[in-house]
């Protein structure tokens, strides 16, 4: 059995050091982004690209020994197609992504592996001194391809 002085000092060392680590950050991390519908099938943003209002776009950090999920909040993007989601805690031994949930399109709603999901670093133990995390767009495949595709798939194979 343990002594009662080691359990003191676990009590005074150790429990502070994880209720540091629990507690919510005063300044949140604001994890920012775009979803758009690809309209070309082109697996890319590119000028033909529409923005979309009202997809559904959620956080999610899984910690780094077995992947399971410990923290996730969603958000809703607004009429440019922008979100902006706060998470109020640091998460610095997670992997962490914006992660696609759907789409109000019906006719672009399907989720492309590739575009489906970004990294998000919601720590600051890496010299980032914001708390503002600015990610890669996350896109929707469009079910048939707009008009001006074939044009634009000229323009990327040219050596312009």
């Amino acid at each position: 059995m343990a002594s009662p002085k080691i359990l003191i000092l676990l009590a005074l060392c150790v429990l502070p050091a994880l209720l540091v680590d629990a507690r919510p950050l005063e300044d949140p991390y604001h994890v920012h982004g775009r979803v758009y519908c690809e309209t070309c099938h082109l697996g890319c943003e590119h000028n033909l690209v529409t923005y979309i209002q009202g997809a559904v776009v959620k956080i999610v950090c899984k910690d780094d020994e077995d992947y399971n999920i410990n923290y996730s909040r969603a958000g809703v993007t607004g009429p440019d197609g922008r979100y902006k989601i706060e998470v109020r805690e640091d998460h610095k031994d997670d992997y962490c992504f914006a992660v696609l949930v759907s789409s109000p399109q019906s006719d672009c709603n399907t989720i492309v592996d590739g575009l489906h999901q970004v990294t998000a670093v919601l720590t600051n133990d890496n010299g980032l001194p914001s708390h503002e995390r600015n990610v890669n767009s996350l896109g929707f495949r469009k079910d048939t391809k707009v008009a001006g595709c074939s044009g634009l798939v000229q323009l990327f194979n040219s050596d312009v």
